[in-house]
């Protein structure tokens, strides 16, 4: 992206100020158009200067006001995109995010009845998700049936996410042996946790909430979790593998032979037009299963100014790479 020699030569943009590393920062990266670069369709027009110092808060502020320090703020929060105004300078832009919101199951607590698939989807069926997203991130997202976006790779057209069905949820619930349950989230996820609130209300559950950034307490009944829904070279390895994964080394669950099973079969099948099929498979024994209290993917939010053209990038890191100057 920035200067990476390839067989086509070197990226659009050419770093010719600063350096961005973990070990070392600078205040201010410039990277300015490569003129000589391969397809002309891609040629930047614009020099970017990444501004270490300025916070984001007074970015944000730059880009309402239209004072030309700032264009492009990058990873509001849904309350952040909320209040903003423009006034005429700027606006808010989204971007489906590469990230899924989910509740892990504690199945591994000495006696967790959410070892019990029955119990699991009951609790997907006492949410109403769309009101999750609207009351606890303002609308900015999408509900999602499993692990992998519509539209995304491997993603099954077919497959609807949970409806909400109190009746069915009241029943199934009351095997539970206390009405209390234990939810934790980070801090920016208390919004989420009190819409959840709110509909587990409705079955006869209380919840506690605990929002702390620390590892959560062993007796948590469902923990919120941002989890990659996909990669384009491994579609289900970021989430798949590490929440099933027969090496259990970042397992959430137990073992699950069923699921390491229909892991073994896509390994078999690494190529297309195979393997999607396999992934569908997948995807719909995680929904069948109900292994997760699935709730919704994000946008990725941007304060834009009104001085550029701005498209986020969908397969980098660098949401940069499609600006270009107006007019």
């Amino acid at each position: 992206m920035i200067d990476a020699p390839g067989p086509w030569g070197t990226g659009p943009f050419v770093l010719t100020e600063g350096v961005s590393l973990i070990e070392s920062r600078s205040d201010r990266v410039v990277m300015e158009p490569n003129a000589t670069y391969w397809n002309p369709d891609r040629k930047p027009t614009v020099r970017i200067v990444y501004d270490n110092v300025i916070g984001k808060a007074e970015g944000i502020a730059s880009v309402a006001s239209g004072d030309g320090r700032v264009d492009v703020v990058f990873d509001l929060t849904p309350d952040e995109a909320k209040a903003f105004d423009g006034g005429g300078h700027g606006a808010i832009q989204t971007k489906k995010a590469k990230t899924i919101l989910c509740g892990v199951f504690n199945e591994k607590r000495e006696g967790s009845p959410w070892t019990d698939p029955a119990l699991r989807r009951a609790l997907n069926l006492a949410i109403d998700r769309q009101f999750v997203l609207d009351t606890g991130a303002h609308g900015y997202g999408t509900v999602i049936p499993a692990f992998i976006q519509p539209g995304r790779y491997g993603a099954d057209p077919e497959m609807k996410p949970f409806v909400q069905d109190l009746e069915a949820a009241r029943t199934a619930l009351a095997a539970l042996p206390k009405a209390e349950i234990v939810i934790v989230g980070s801090p920016s996820q208390a919004g989420v946790i009190a819409a959840i609130r709110h509909c587990l209300a409705k079955v006869g559950l209380t919840v506690r909430p605990v929002i702390t950034k620390e590892a959560p307490p062993e007796d948590f009944d469902v923990k919120l979790e941002w989890y990659f829904d996909w990669t384009p070279q491994y579609p289900v390895a970021c989430v798949h593998r590490e929440f099933f994964g027969s090496d259990g080394a970042l397992r959430q669950g137990p073992e699950d032979p069923a699921f390491d099973a229909l892991y073994a079969k896509l390994l078999k099948n690494p190529m297309e037009p195979a393997q999607e099929g396999v992934v569908r498979e997948v995807e719909r024994f995680i929904q069948d299963e109900a292994k997760c209290l699935f709730l919704y993917s994000p946008f990725t939010l941007f304060a834009v100014s009104n001085r550029v053209d701005f498209t986020a990038y969908d397969t980098c890191m660098s949401e940069l790479a499609e600006t270009r100057i107006k007019g």
